[in-house]
């Protein structure tokens, strides 16, 4: 595994939208105005586990990684963090999402921050040396994005990744006729 250099950045993109997530609406976007949806918030893992099971039976997604596991969403103590755990030869893979304290604190219950652990496990479908934050994860972070939220989504953190130079490895988005 290669230095995840970029992970810093790659937060600070995120946190970057999902402050103009938190609020929806149009945003000026470098002259041009873009319509953003507010950001699903989730009441408890059973909500969060229906989200992730949704997101991985998409016809997009089950085109692109036809093989995904399944994921299990459990809840993470503290109110630090949440993670992606692989899955090893004794259990399965794991996203685990803090929701202690009222729900207005509860930052890890949002649609972004469970894709960013989705993207994660879908990038770990095939194995690869990059960084946890690196370029593949990037581009299927972006391509998660513009399918689940909308394009204007994928356009706001893509300029957030350009503008703090974090390198993207690009997923095509089909448009259909």
């Amino acid at each position: 595994m290669t230095r995840d250099q970029h992970r810093s950045a790659v937060y600070a993109a995120e946190d970057q939208l999902g402050r103009l997530l938190a609020r929806g609406g149009t945003v000026d976007f470098y002259g041009s105005t873009l319509t953003l949806p507010i950001e699903r918030r989730f009441a408890d893992i059973a909500s969060v586990q229906r989200y992730v099971e949704s997101v991985l039976a998409l016809p997009s997604v089950r085109e692109r990684w036809p093989r995904v596991a399944p994921v299990r969403v459990r809840e993470r103590s503290g109110l630090s963090r949440a993670h992606y755990e692989p899955a090893t030869a004794t259990r399965s893979a794991a996203i685990a999402i803090p929701l202690a304290g009222p729900v207005e604190v509860r930052w890890a219950a949002r649609e972004t921050v469970v894709l960013h652990e989705i993207a994660h496990h879908l990038v770990s479908q095939a194995p690869a040396a990059g960084p946890w934050h690196g370029p593949e994860f990037c581009g299927v972070l972006l391509w998660l994005l513009g399918t689940v939220i909308g394009p204007e989504a994928a356009l706001a953190l893509r300029a957030a990744f350009d503008g703090a130079g974090i390198p993207v490895t690009e997923i095509v988005i089909e448009v259909s006729s």
